[in-house]
């Protein structure tokens, strides 16, 4: 997979291009230089220079089969693939290898090194394929031109996962900030308190809400700070905002429906705090005097380790004509859509929809 341009060591695409092609214009140099000792002969000859072209192609595919094949299978510990990936690229080089031979047989019938060569390397029968010279003559030329490439491709990936692995880091604390700043503020508190002021005068449940309200907050400070959470986690402290947020608001003015029940295995990883954005941001827009009745309907469920959370809500539209979430709530959006590309890159898919009135968030997630 290839990683966002904004880790990348490379400034911009061109730049990329043009480096790779200067890479093997010296390695080229680097090939002539050794070839022309075993034909002892000028770096500038037509045998050095049509051999060490040979072997320039061979290590050119050779190096990108195995950067964006063999290293996927690598990380994937598929052991089948990698040893057919070996048998692969020793096939190639044999191939390549024999037609260079070949060609230079035909036209310098007459070098000694060139027939030398063609008598122990070039391969005319199955038989032939596997002896020990060859294999050691084959894999050695693989190793020599192929080997400085591979550890720079690597260099590079490590210091690119490096700065992708910090930025998540900061993406995450910037992310656990702003929850906070946004929802433990005095505003939040407030309303919730003068909620728990009006149940403790007129009922019992007053020590119930308290208990949401402890579980909330000691899940904004403390279990947000882990680097995953499982699904049960996830969905107790989104009960608990949504019984808070249903205390806040009248049920003649807003219907508030949610479904978290439908989960295969509750103990199944999450990222935490991103799920709650998109949950905020129907409250925040959502919600609004200008709506004389307002919804929100949320819902989640899991299957074989596929996670779908739903959100919509009935929106007004703003004065100006633009849409309303895009207008005021860009920010936050802004913020989950770069966590969701950090943390599940591939893994995920983030649709949503706007009318004149309703505003829809589907989220799917490859735990």
């Amino acid at each position: 997979m290839e990683r966002s341009n904004e880790f990348s060591i490379y400034p911009n695409q061109s730049a990329k291009h043009l480096l790779h092609i200067l890479y093997w214009v010296l390695m080229l140099f680097f090939i002539m230089a050794i070839t022309s000792f075993s034909f002892k002969a000028s770096i500038f000859t037509t045998e050095s220079v049509l051999f060490s072209a040979s072997v320039l192609i061979n290590a050119i595919l050779i190096h990108y089969f195995v950067c964006y094949f063999v290293f996927q299978h690598i990380r994937r510990k598929r052991w089948v693939f990698i040893i057919l990936d070996v048998l692969a690229i020793y096939a190639l080089s044999l191939l390549i290898t024999t037609s260079s031979l070949n060609l230079l047989r035909y036209l310098h019938p007459e070098n000694p090194v060139v027939a030398r060569l063609y008598k122990n390397f070039a391969v005319n029968g199955f038989r032939k394929a596997f002896e020990g010279e060859l294999l050691l003559w084959i894999f050695s030329l693989i190793i020599w031109f192929n080997t400085f490439g591979i550890i720079i491709k690597i260099g590079k990936d490590f210091h690119e996962s490096s700065l992708e692995k910090l930025a998540i880091a900061q993406e995450k604390n910037s992310m656990e900030i702003s929850f906070l700043r946004a929802q433990i503020q005095p505003h939040f508190l407030f309303n919730t308190l003068n909620s728990i002021y009006g149940l403790i005068i007129h009922n019992e449940e007053a020590s119930k809400v308290v208990i949401q309200l402890s579980n909330l907050l000691r899940f904004s400070l403390y279990d947000s700070a882990k680097d995953h959470i499982t699904l049960k986690e996830e969905i107790d402290f989104l009960s608990n905002y949504l019984l808070l947020e249903k205390m806040r608001y009248k049920e003649s003015r807003v219907q508030i429906e949610y479904d978290f029940e439908q989960i295969e295995n509750k103990e199944k990883i999450i990222k935490p705090l991103i799920l709650i954005n998109f949950i905020e941001n129907a409250f925040k827009h959502g919600i609004n005097a200008t709506i004389k009745s307002a919804w929100i309907k949320l819902s989640m469920t899991e299957k074989d380790g596929i996670l779908t959370f739903h959100s919509a809500n009935n929106k007004p539209v703003a004065a100006t004509g633009k849409k309303h979430h895009e207008s005021t709530g860009g920010l936050g959006l802004k913020n989950v859509r770069r966590r969701l590309e950090l943390e599940y890159q591939t893994r995920y898919s983030l649709d949503i929809k706007e009318t004149d009135d309703v505003y829809e968030v589907s989220l799917i997630l490859k735990l």
